[in-house]
């Protein structure tokens, strides 16, 4: 319906059912805005050093925060569980100074900053969405707020879980890692594993970030030269590996699955085991309830999740392997397809 066509009888103006939905949305943007101002202001680090609670005025008075309106704010975060009132006194809800104030690892001012860099999608869907979208690498964000970190653990969970992996790595003296995650998942690797001598593969417009990343976790000490850019379908030259794995690093190259599934092979030890994680779409691209995760993984990886995972296990034995086993890990971007695989002795 048209503006021109709404009824002149103000009485009847009766908002549709459907606008509730919208509502809610907006409503939950502004929370986001309640949320970033209490970051911006310095507000829950204020708090943070006044254990016992302080009243309105003196919030109003240390932050330059106009007391008109001060009540209203504190309520909306109190609203949100993040604050904490006891007679006229404000203080931290309990255990939430972790991610709230910025002495700790765990803030996440950091995130809400990350969705307003121009770099990433969710700062104008829009525009992420149109064909003529560029991505660009966006800040190293420190590793408890990684995007990849659950997916890490959940895989780094799954290796030492299995039987045949955890053998298989123990054995290992040298491990190729195409890490889709820029370079976090090859530096819990090193720490779970640190007899191993690690080749990190990651994609070029995530070398300079993941050098920082690797730099920072030290990982490099001692691997000067263990970082390169490229693709599973250009995996660097050397000697064959021990143990490979192949982290959310297909979907550039998904229309040559097959080409790079080969090359991971030929790098392979006769004898050595490949671990593939990766995001499978349903059948014929389906959609079903839970988008919002599923533009979560478009924005994370610029790119649309593997097909055909009932064919996934032939493409794995096409290549040269002996398809082992395949499992799923379940997180907060759905399930990840993890496929075991073994070149066959010589």
């Amino acid at each position: 319906m048209s503006i021109a066509a709404l009824p002149t009888d103000i009485a009847a103006l009766t908002p549709p059912p459907a606008a509730a939905a919208i509502t809610g949305v907006i409503d939950g943007y502004k929370h986001y805005q309640a949320l970033r101002a209490g970051y911006r202001s310095g507000l829950f680090d204020w708090l943070q050093a006044q254990p016992d609670g302080v009243e309105r005025s003196a919030i109003a008075e240390a932050l330059d925060l106009r007391g008109a309106h001060l009540g209203a704010f504190l309520q909306s975060l109190q609203d949100l569980g993040l604050l904490e009132r006891e007679g006229a006194r404000y203080r931290l809800a309990a255990d939430a100074a972790p991610v709230l104030c910025t002495d700790s690892a765990w803030c996440r001012a950091g995130a809400l900053a990350d969705l307003e860099d121009a770099g990433n999608g969710w700062s104008d869907l829009q525009r992420f969405l149109r064909q003529d979208w560029t991505q660009s690498a966006l800040a190293v964000t420190p590793p408890a707020h990684a995007p990849f970190l659950g997916e890490v653990r959940r895989l780094l969970d799954a290796l030492a879980g299995r039987d045949a992996s955890r053998q298989a790595l123990a054995r290992a003296r040298t491990l190729l890692c195409f890490d889709g995650s820029g370079g976090l998942l090859a530096a819990a690797i090193g720490q779970r594993f640190p007899q191993l001598e690690i080749t990190v593969v990651v994609p070029p417009a995530q070398f300079a970030n993941a050098a920082v990343r690797l730099r920072d976790l030290a990982f490099l000490e001692g691997r000067p030269h263990a970082l390169h850019a490229g693709t599973p379908l250009e995996p660097p030259m050397g000697e064959p590996c021990d143990y490979a794995i192949v982290f959310h690093a297909l979907y550039p190259v998904r229309k040559s699955t097959d080409a790079a599934l080969a090359q991971v092979a030929e790098r392979l030890a006769s004898g050595g085991e490949v671990c593939l994680a990766h995001w499978f779409c349903l059948e014929a691209c389906e959609t079903a309830p839970g988008g919002l995760r599923d533009l979560d993984k478009a924005v994370l990886t610029d790119s649309h999740p593997l097909c055909g995972i009932e064919r996934f296990g032939q493409r794995l034995e096409q290549a040269g392997l002996t398809f082992a086993d395949r499992q799923d890990a379940s997180g907060e971007y759905g399930n990840t397809k993890l496929h075991f695989a073994r070149k066959p002795a010589a």
